[in-house]
């Protein structure tokens, strides 16, 4: 008999997966990975990320994918091996359990907001990049007034301000993200916003969806059926009711840091070198893109 976590991982790689497969593509093809190289993917997930990077970097490249939860890491695992990617080891482990180091990339997708001491994990990665290393990670915002998303979590705001296990979102703005991998030492080479679009036949689909999706899953069962029916009710309202289609297309922030002075390639340039850190979040990011 399936678990209830079993239900909603299912749902979750039903649903939400192969909706957010494109930004894990991007980043890896932002990347640029080459044949051989060794990358480290902290908070992997169902894996969508590990197999776009175990093909990149070829038979003779290694991958290390981690996640926190075993759940996840079996997942992952599990694609691993039926796509027969036998450079690609999985475990469970803590996003900045950095293993031997010396990785060329370090990859995180969508995994920041749920890492406490973050200022922590990502001095770990510096410390464990290559000369000419990079760390790429995705994060999602800037927030849109007309993302469901949006509606969904002013929705419960308003009705339940206080709503435990509310799903929590970092500073996607440029001078955050800098901010951020500075205090750890690195220099961004690389920011901007990616959309993709996402549709669901009715606004219930979505809600149900995002019901058993990981993130709100804690959301709706601290509410119980009554106040969440409210909060739903109240998202219905904004979109058109409860059998109008969504169509939006949620932002995610891609950012690409590497040590000061170290020459990476990227796929939108063949030679970037990461500018000096700096006090003022512009000074010297001229190799930083939107």
């Amino acid at each position: 008999m399936a678990t209830p976590f079993d239900r909603a991982a299912k749902r979750y790689i039903e649903e939400w997966v192969p909706r957010f497969v494109p930004y894990h593509l991007d980043l890896v093809r932002e990347l640029a990975l080459a044949e051989g190289q060794r990358v480290y993917v902290a908070s992997c997930g169902p894996g969508a990320e590990v197999l776009a990077v175990a093909r990149a970097v070829g038979d003779r490249g290694v991958v290390r994918a981690t996640d926190a939860s075993q759940e996840m890491v079996d997942l992952c695992d599990g694609q691993v091996k039926k796509a027969a990617f036998a450079q690609v080891r999985c475990e469970k482990a803590a996003p900045g359990d950095v293993g031997e180091g010396g990785w060329d990339a370090i990859v995180c997708a969508f995994g920041l907001w749920v890492v406490d001491d973050r200022a922590a994990v990502l001095a770990d990665w510096a410390k464990s990049l290559a000369p000419n290393g990079k760390v790429g990670v995705l994060t999602f915002g800037p927030p849109d007034d007309t993302d469901a998303f949006e509606l969904l979590s002013r929705a419960l705001t308003e009705l339940e301000p206080g709503a435990v296990g509310r799903p929590p979102r970092i500073d996607a703005g440029r001078e955050a993200i800098t901010r951020m991998f500075e205090g750890a030492g690195l220099a961004v080479v690389r920011h901007t916003v990616l959309r993709h679009t996402v549709s669901f036949a009715t606004a219930e689909d979505f809600v149900a969806a995002i019901r058993e999706g990981r993130t709100w899953r804690a959301v709706f069962e601290g509410l119980g059926p009554e106040r969440a029916g409210r909060v739903t009710a109240r998202f219905f309202e904004q979109v058109g009711g409860p059998t109008a289609p969504l169509v939006f297309a949620p932002a995610a922030t891609l950012a690409i840091a590497a040590h000061p002075g170290a020459e990476v390639e990227l796929a939108v340039r063949p030679s970037v070198v990461a500018p000096p850190l700096s006090t003022a979040p512009h000074d010297g990011a001229e190799n930083a893109d939107d």
